[in-house]
């Protein structure tokens, strides 16, 4: 049986060796950006709305008073905003992917050592996150414009 030598790095070398290149507090906060902009939408939205449509102990079943006419508008800078931010979760995260570009790459012989590239994952889990959360709240952005407000099924 033949063992494969674990090669230790030295303390010249570490195994990520660019890490230094981002901070780690920017490339979690770049990686959390997108979610949290997604989670600060849901909640903000569904505030809003529902406090639109159900102010008290009875729900407007009939149309929405006048007085109640910014909230879509409200509604869809809420969604713009959060847009923005994960948007900036995105490119925050792809100017760290940028920093990391030297990082070893090739095979996955030559990255299987613990710790190589990760600054890069990590980065790149950023990106992933801050586009896939970015069409999500852009898909709900198009909620208060294509659907009426208090809209109901039964009569």
């Amino acid at each position: 049986m033949s063992a494969v030598p674990a090669v230790a790095p030295t303390s010249a070398e570490h195994p990520s060796t660019y890490r230094h290149q981002v901070n780690v507090w920017w490339l979690l906060a770049a990686l959390a950006a997108g979610p949290a902009a997604w989670i600060l939408q849901l909640v903000i939205g569904y505030g809003v709305a529902s406090h639109l449509c159900f102010p008290r102990e009875t729900p407007y079943l009939s149309g929405l008073p006048a007085r109640w006419a910014p909230e879509p508008a409200w509604l869809i800078a809420v969604n713009l905003a959060c847009l923005c931010l994960a948007m900036g979760g995105a490119s925050a995260s792809y100017r760290n992917w940028r920093r990391t570009r030297p990082a070893k790459g090739g095979s996955a012989e030559t990255v299987l050592e613990p710790g190589e590239g990760r600054t890069r994952f990590v980065a790149t889990c950023g990106i992933l996150a801050g586009a896939g959360f970015a069409l999500a709240i852009l898909f709900d952005t198009a909620e208060p414009l294509v659907i009426a407000a208090c809209w109901r099924l039964v009569p």
